[in-house]
C-alpha cells in the first residue's frame, strides 16, 4: 500500500499526478526568475516544473516522503504553524486547499506564514475554492492526461463538504478524502487582512488561483 502523510495525502500519487498546466500558468503570473517559497504541500508537482522554468525554489512540508519528490530545490522539512525561516521572497505559493480547511486555524496558520515570508512589494499566490465552486459541485468522473479521476460528494451540509476522490492509472489506484469549508468572497478578505494581507486580483477565469499583497510590516511579537 503507498504510504500516506499524516493530513491523508497519498505520497505515491502525487510522485505521478499530472500538473495540469498550472506551473506554467503560474510562471506567467509572476516576474521571471522569481525565488518561490512553496507552501503548497504537494511534492515536486509545482516546484519541479516552476523550478525548470528558472525559478529559484525552496519547498515546505511535514512530510519527508513528500519532500523526497522534490528535485533541484531546497526544502525545509516543519508545520506550517509558526514557521519562520528567517527570510523573504518576492512570491509565496499555497496552490492548495488548506484556504479552505474546516479547521480554520489551519488556514489562519497558513496566511500567517505567507505573510511572514513575503517581501515588502512581493505577491503571494493562493489557490482557494470559491463558493461558486460549492454551489454547482457534482460527482463526475474524468481524465487529467491518462489519470482517471472520479470525484464524489459524500455530504454537503451547506457549509462543509466530504468528498472522495479516486485516481486510477493503469492498474493503480489511490484514494483521498477531503473536507472543504464554504467561504464567502467577504470571508475569504477578511481572513486576509486579519494576517496582513490584501486581495489583489484573480489570475484565472474559473477563479481559483488569486493573487494577495502584504499591507504592512506586521506586528513586533
Amino acid at each position: 500500500m503507498s504510504e500516506v502523510t499524516a493530513d491523508g495525502r497519498p505520497v505515491g500519487l502525487y510522485e505521478v499526478l499530472p500538473d495540469g498546466g498550472d506551473p506554467a500558468f503560474l510562471h506567467s503570473k509572476v516576474p521571471p526568475g522569481a525565488a518561490i517559497l512553496d507552501l503548497s504541500h504537494s511534492g515536486g508537482r509545482f516546484a519541479n516544473p516552476l523550478a525548470g522554468l528558472g525559478h529559484p525554489m525552496v519547498v515546505v512540508d511535514d512530510s519527508a516522503a513528500m519532500l523526497a519528490q522534490v528535485r533541484d530545490a531546497r526544502t525545509v522539512q516543519a508545520d506550517l504553524g509558526g514557521l519562520d525561516l528567517g527570510e523573504r521572497f518576492p512570491v509565496v505559493l499555497a496552490a492548495n486547499t488548506r484556504t479552505n480547511a474546516v479547521d480554520v486555524t489551519l488556514r489562519d496558520e497558513l496566511l500567517a506564514a505567507c505573510r511572514r515570508h513575503v517581501t515588502p512589494d512581493g505577491l503571494v499566490v493562493l489557490r482557494w475554492l470559491p463558493p461558486s465552486w460549492f454551489d454547482t459541485a457534482v460527482t463526475f468522473t474524468g481524465r487529467l492526461k491518462r489519470m482517471e479521476i472520479t470525484f464524489e460528494i459524500e455530504s454537503f451540509d451547506g457549509t462543509v463538504l466530504d468528498s472522495r476522490s479516486t485516481y486510477r492509472l493503469g492498474r493503480t489506484a489511490w484514494e483521498q478524502r477531503n473536507s472543504a469549508r464554504r467561504l464567502s468572497n467577504a470571508d475569504m478578505r477578511a481572513a486576509l487582512v486579519a494576517a496582513g494581507l490584501r486581495f489583489d486580483r484573480h489570475l484565472r477565469g474559473g477563479r481559483q488561483f488569486f493573487s494577495a499583497v502584504p499591507v504592512s510590516d506586521p506586528p513586533e511579537a
